[in-house]
């Protein structure tokens, strides 16, 4: 599901933006108001969005892997949980219970779920790379900060010779009902048991290694074949390498930013490149020597090339991502004027001058 698309925001909409969609939405299609038979599915919709974009950590998640691995990845109780959803309706004027019998199930979902996997954290990386390196592919060694199995427990938590049982206060499913009163009725939630933090078992005794969290913090080298082709702000997914989980470790997303070159300009797979030119090889033509990513190359220019005229070099432009053509090189030329000239150069343009608008041939026979 598109949460940017269900609120009518697009992906730059600041907090602000996204709350006021919000609030217009949930009062359009609040169940009491909107006796359209899709209306409750739509106001669902509406409450996942927010409980998603309208929170940073969430919405960074959500950014990060895309709607179809965010739903694989979170359940509804991930979704709305530590999002208050009471003090916006209440702003609001609307009824909390709206007529259902578990506030749970106005967002898809009921009081009762089992354990979901303790799947490990995702973790995002940015890597600055070179314009040489984007155009031809490269292999880069990083160094990753992240959560590895404990070796001293084997990921269980428990510390060696004692066993792992399971929560006394969730039994097993990682989460608790809380049930409150309020101005607004009878309210009931789904949040994370607190006593196994989520995990549904407790150690009988907590290993020292780890602290009973099954996973310790730990660096590593890791290389990374870039693409060639590869664009500024794309992503790289490096699986398994992200943090420890007991039900599976996370991944390593790796964003690639493209440096700026201080020669070339990038548009799509082609390069963009300013030469200087003589004014005399432009008038006369000739080769001038133009820079590529795999050094200079001659180039011949037509006599009479005019300022800003284009040249094109096909396909010394960048190595199209995933396929094997090549942009081209797209070279503007700058016709150069000189801004000081020797007496003999100005003789010689004066005479040039006087050849153009006819003042020699006029000299010549003694018509001036």
């Amino acid at each position: 599901m598109d949460y940017y698309s269900v609120l009518g925001v697009g992906k730059d909409a600041s907090a602000d933006e996204i709350k006021k969609a919000y609030r217009e939405l949930a009062l359009k299609f609040h169940p009491d108001r909107n006796k359209d038979k899709s209306a409750e599915e739509k106001f669902k919709e509406i409450n996942a969005a927010y409980a998603v974009l309208g929170d940073p950590d969430k919405k960074r998640q959500y950014d990060t892997l895309g709607s179809e691995q965010f739903g694989q990845r979170y359940s509804s109780e991930d979704i709305f949980r530590n999002t208050d959803f009471e003090s916006m309706f209440k702003d609001m004027g609307i009824d909390i219970n709206f007529g259902f019998p578990g506030f749970g199930d106005i967002f898809g979902f009921s009081g009762q779920r089992q354990r979901r996997g303790e799947v490990g954290r995702d973790v995002l990386y940015g890597l600055e790379i070179t314009l040489e390196d984007a155009a031809k592919g490269t292999t880069k060694e990083i160094r990753i900060k992240h959560v590895k199995r404990c070796e001293s427990c084997g990921g269980s938590g428990a510390e060696r010779g004692y066993k792992v049982s399971v929560c006394g206060v969730c039994r097993g499913s990682g989460y608790v009902n809380i049930i409150r009163n309020s101005m607004l009725g009878r309210i009931q939630t789904v949040a994370q048991c607190e006593n196994c933090g989520g995990a549904g078992k407790i150690p009988e005794r907590k290993c020292r290694s780890c602290s009973g969290k099954g996973g310790v913090v730990a660096y590593d080298n890791a290389k990374v074949d870039i693409p060639h082709g590869i664009t500024d702000g794309m992503r790289l997914r490096l699986s398994g390498l992200g943090d420890y989980g007991r039900d599976g470790t996370g991944d390593i997303y790796l964003e690639i930013h493209v440096a700026k070159h201080k020669i070339f300009e990038r548009d799509g797979d082609d390069l963009l490149v300013s030469v200087g030119v003589p004014f005399y090889d432009a008038i006369l033509g000739g080769e001038i020597t133009v820079p590529t990513l795999d050094g200079n190359k001659k180039v011949t220019i037509e006599p009479g090339t005019q300022p800003n005229s284009r040249l094109v070099i096909r396909g010394s432009g960048i190595k199209t991502f995933r396929s094997n053509s090549s942009g081209d090189e797209i070279v503007t030329v700058k016709v150069e004027i000189p801004k000081s000239l020797s007496d003999s150069e100005k003789e010689l343009i004066g005479r040039f001058k006087e050849l153009k608008d006819g003042r020699g041939f006029k000299r010549k026979f003694g018509l001036i």
